[in-house]
């Protein structure tokens, strides 16, 4: 293990302890926003380049599960609903799978999918990924989606988030996200968001936002 690896290791276990201790202490503020952050360091080390990795590919399947989890937690604090919730016992399991990244080889404890991999935005094409509204949609609710109708084109679901716009009397779609065919599967996951308008080819994704903000889902599967 290189000293650059076995630094990014202890920064990872510091992060989950800090954000553990806080969910444990009830400062649901300080948690969320400390799993978020780790989150999102693991999703970028999930989605590096191999010779930009000390990682395997199949190590960087689980990081990413575990920021999937990371994500489903904090999807749990902020959520009304006690029914599914990943608990803060259950997010502990995974602080030493997270320590012993490297010579970890059991199977995972959770039935999660890892944030898909999708490409890597060339510099320069980040530009204008926060929260942007409309100029020509202001008013009450502006930028808030109003539902998100399913499309099937090919081999990938699609959701898109519209809402209308009063002024010209037209629904605009807002967002969209995607899910691959190998990820319909029971249980949650966690897919990104991206900007319209929606790229059915999936050749040029752009992040809605550089904030982790994602589509979580719930999937129940019924046999006819």
């Amino acid at each position: 293990m290189s000293e650059v690896t076995r630094s990014l290791l202890q920064r990872w276990g510091a992060s989950f302890r800090r954000g553990a201790d806080f969910d444990s202490w009830g400062q649901l503020v300080e948690a969320i926003d400390e799993y978020q952050i780790l989150a999102r360091h693991l999703q970028k080390e999930a989605q590096a380049q191999h010779n930009n990795s000390e990682f395997t590919e199949e190590q960087k399947k689980t990081i990413g599960k575990i920021a999937a989890c990371l994500e489903l937690r904090s999807a749990a604090l902020q959520s009304t609903q006690s029914q599914e919730e990943f608990k803060l016992e259950d997010l502990k399991k995974l602080e030493p799978i997270l320590k012993n990244i490297l010579t970890y080889n059991k199977e995972f404890p959770f039935d999660v999918q890892p944030v898909p991999l999708r490409r890597i935005l060339a510099p320069g094409e980040e530009e204008n990924l926060e929260f942007e509204e409309d100029e020509e949609e202001g008013g009450a609710g502006a930028g808030s989606p109003d539902s998100f109708p399913a499309r099937v084109p090919g081999a990938a679901i699609f959701f898109e988030f519209k809402h209308y716009k009063p002024k010209k009397r037209f629904t605009s779609t807002k967002c969209f996200a995607f899910m691959e065919m190998d990820e319909i599967k029971p249980g949650p996951i966690v897919i990104e968001l991206y900007k319209k308008p929606t790229d059915f080819k999936r050749k040029k994704l752009q992040l809605l936002t550089k904030k982790p903000l994602y589509l979580h889902l719930y999937q129940t599967l019924h046999k006819e």
